[in-house]
């Protein structure tokens, strides 16, 4: 069994949504701004698949269809806090 092509797994999904460099510059303007902190909170669908062979996989995306019905589906939220943290322990100091 494979995820839908829609989806990618869970990790990967995850690891596509913190992937920030926390560079944002215009050279145009000459403004150069440092990431420090990102929250994201976003409405997502799971494929949830049991294998007898490779496990539980999770496949993971944005909603993908919006059909309205009598009961509309359940989307699942993610909730990312991204920081930047700066480590002020010099060569030699214990962490």
């Amino acid at each position: 069994m494979e995820i839908d092509e829609a989806m990618l797994e869970m990790s990967g999904f995850v690891s596509q949504m913190v992937d920030l460099d926390g560079l944002l510059f215009d050279l145009e303007e000459k403004v150069l701004v440092q990431l420090e902190k990102a929250d994201l909170e976003i409405p997502i669908q799971l494929e949830i698949l049991n294998t007898n062979d490779e496990g539980l996989k999770i496949g993971c995306s944005p909603p993908l269809y919006y059909v309205e019905t009598t009961v509309l589906p359940v989307f699942h939220q993610l909730k990312v806090n991204i920081e930047i943290t700066e480590n002020k322990a010099s060569h030699g100091d214990s962490l």
